[in-house]
């Protein structure tokens, strides 16, 4: 009980009323329409993440967010893939009955990323603190050094950016951007 309520504490400490000032970042990226696909650790031993990411390479399907986890989760690994492949995907896995049984869709999500600007754990946490308190949907979540990237429904990116904003301080001139081209693939 004593870790929930530290974490709290945290929380509120880092949320508006805890900010003298709002955080400054470096910029806002959002994703076109996804379909979120889990891999779940069936009962199977085997592994199936090599064979499912095998079989997208073979067919040429961009993969614009990944994440994998242990053996152990219930969720091993987890990907977005562009909505117009889901159809693709699901006849390239037809083939593969025990992949195919332990593949979840989850269609309709989007990307946020966000850019920080030299910033500690307090904008992490005020993310994760905003997207529950607005109950905005968490499908997953990525870090790196250079960006934090949350995966939720496609049609509340718009209100999760607004949200955010009001704590969050975007460079002159800025504003959040969706990429303007789609690359795919195609065999030469």
């Amino acid at each position: 009980m004593r870790g929930p309520l530290l974490l709290h504490k945290f929380l509120m400490n880092n949320t508006r009323d805890g900010i003298n000032k709002k955080i400054r970042i470096n910029g806002i990226k959002l994703s076109t329409e996804l379909v979120q696909i889990n891999l779940l650790n069936g009962s199977s031993p085997q592994d199936f993440r090599p064979l499912f990411f095998q079989l997208l390479a073979q067919h040429q399907i961009n993969i614009p967010f990944i994440l994998t986890g242990g053996m152990g989760e219930e969720i091993i690994g987890s990907c977005c893939v562009s909505a117009e492949d889901i159809h693709r995907i699901k006849k390239v896995v037809e083939g593969e009955p025990t992949l195919k049984e332990n593949l979840k869709f989850i269609p309709g999500v989007g990307t946020l990323s966000i850019f920080p600007h030299h910033s500690k754990l307090k904008l992490l946490g005020l993310s994760f603190y905003l997207f529950g308190r607005k109950h905005l949907p968490l499908y997953g979540m990525a870090s790196s050094i250079s960006s934090l990237t949350f995966i939720t429904d496609y049609s509340q990116l718009d209100n999760a950016v607004s949200i955010l904003l009001e704590y969050m301080d975007l460079p002159p001139n800025h504003a959040p951007f969706r990429p303007e081209i789609h690359v795919i693939q195609k065999k030469r």
